[in-house]
């Protein structure tokens, strides 16, 4: 089955973006014969958050589309890095959501403007190409696809498509869509200067997006190909490994440990990976350790991959 998620907090005008979802669950159950299921997750980060959610859930109720309501206790005590709290809390409830309804497939609303600002945030932290790709359309979320159809869709865009097909206008605001200590918000703001005086623009921006996304793949499918070779199991053959391209190297460590750790990181940082990965071509190398997996020079140019013991 679907599950798609609606939110309330830190997202643009989030009902009704996330209303365009909703509306559109007919035409998704009958052409791919799934059930639907709508995840509610409420952030209590401001006191307004739960009466509205009340809406939506008429909505649902409306379409006769079943749903589930998460509350983040810990939103109303939450300080420091916000955002990226909201975050991770709210992924953990929609896991739960799928695992508790049998879902295979998530949907949720990112749309073009979330996808400019994500760029543009990777850029000032120096991002390498797999960050600067940003937002994929079609993604893996644990074992679950990760899909995102409004990507490439603007706000603005769905908003008149609510007003043209379905007569909605009136939209709750989140305030803190205008609290510029959220590093998100300030980027939107900067928006519309960029885009007039540099042409920094959506179609420009996902339009870069989307060839950067195209060339992470393919170098995605190249360090998959070399792994291929260079791996037996057990093994890393250094002569292979040492010949292949920093990046391809990068990008192979980054498989195997995302294969082999038993608590692997979301992301293993990009400086990390390439110190190793140089540190393993090393003359001098014997053994280092990385998220959990110990690599080991053994004999017959060979580096063992293990488990790090506890």
């Amino acid at each position: 089955g679907w599950t798609i998620w609606t939110s309330f907090q830190l997202r643009m005008n989030g009902i009704p973006i996330r209303t365009s979802s909703l509306r559109s669950s007919p035409v998704l159950t009958r052409s791919t014969g799934r059930s639907l299921h709508a995840c509610i997750v409420d952030h209590k980060l401001r006191k307004e958050s739960s009466a509205e959610i009340i809406p939506t859930c008429k909505l649902l109720e409306q379409k006769k589309i079943p749903y589930r309501v998460y509350v983040w206790e810990g939103g109303a005590k939450a300080t420091g890095s916000i955002e990226q709290k909201a975050r991770k809390a709210r992924y953990e409830f929609l896991h739960q959501c799928c695992d508790e309804t049998s879902a295979d497939t998530l949907m949720t609303a990112h749309h073009a403007l979330d996808q400019w600002e994500t760029f543009f945030m990777r850029l000032s932290r120096g991002s390498a190409l797999k960050g600067l790709a940003s937002i994929r359309p079609v993604s893996r979320f644990h074992n679950i696809s990760l899909v995102r159809p409004l990507l490439a869709f603007s706000p603005d865009d769905i908003r008149e498509t609510l007003r043209c097909e379905f007569g909605i206008t009136e939209y709750v605001h989140d305030p803190s869509n205008d609290q510029l200590e959220f590093e998100r918000v300030r980027w939107r703001k900067a928006y519309a200067e960029l885009a007039e005086r540099y042409g920094l623009d959506l179609a420009n921006v996902c339009q870069t997006t989307e060839r950067l996304q195209s060339a992470d793949s393919c170098l995605d499918e190249l360090a998959e190909q070399s792994l291929q070779e260079m791996f037996d199991g057990d093994y890393i053959y250094s002569e292979k490994f040492c010949t292949q391209h920093i990046e391809l190297r990068m990008r192979a460590l980054s498989r195997l440990i995302d294969r082999l750790a038993r608590n692997a990181p979301r992301i293993v940082s990009y400086d990390l990976l390439k110190r190793t990965a140089i540190a393993m071509c090393c003359q001098d190398f014997k053994a280092t350790n990385i998220a959990g997996l110990v690599f080991r020079r053994c004999k017959n140019n060979r580096i063992n991959v293990a488990l790090e013991e506890r």
